[in-house]
């Protein structure tokens, strides 16, 4: 009698591996062979469900960006101007853990390289950009296109800058930062 295999766990296996991979040592040691030895299977498993290196990348990326982008909306949904634009960064900077800010720096830096990467990169920067500068223009500042390029400038530069230590900045830290943008914003 044949095995049952749940095709969508498996494919979660698959693409959880690969984050825990790039998370440890970067997307460029993402290859067909190390995920499949990260999950115990062979390459011709991991091939069955993904097909190349290009799917297995496009395919976990694009999981997690969505997932951030689903998690994004929600937390906005039937909020007022200021305090939209506020969580919508906060769950860029406060929300996520340490795990999450390393792949996000590991994406980042691999789509450097790597043009899957770059394009998805690409992908969830222009929706990020599209709602930052529509919570932005919301709150009515003076200047909206220099607010919203301030607040991406200290989003990437925030989550950058708190590895310089090895670590990301505590959320603390990250939300004493924040709360300092927003008064030099007049938000």
């Amino acid at each position: 009698m044949p095995r049952h295999v749940d095709h969508e766990n498996r494919r979660a296996l698959i693409e959880d591996a690969v984050i825990a991979i790039a998370v440890e040592s970067g997307f460029a040691a993402v290859t067909i062979r190390a995920v499949a030895r990260h999950i115990g299977a062979s390459t011709s498993a991991v091939t069955h469900y993904m097909g190349g290196r290009e799917v297995l990348l496009r395919s976990t990326v694009r999981r997690e960006t969505d997932r951030r982008r689903r998690d994004a909306e929600e937390a906005v949904r039937d909020l007022g101007a200021q305090e939209a634009l506020r969580t919508f960064v906060e769950e860029a900077l406060l929300r996520p853990d340490e795990h999450t800010h390393r792949f996000w720096l590991a994406m980042v830096l691999g789509a450097a390289s790597d043009p899957v990467l770059r394009a998805e990169l690409d992908r969830f920067n222009d929706w990020w950009d599209q709602q930052l500068r529509g919570h932005v223009e919301r709150v009515r500042p003076t200047d909206p296109d220099l607010a919203a390029d301030l607040i991406d400038v200290f989003v990437d530069g925030l989550i950058v800058t708190g590895f310089d230590s090895g670590r990301p900045w505590p959320p603390e830290r990250r939300a004493q930062l924040l709360d300092a943008l927003w008064r030099a914003l007049g938000l």
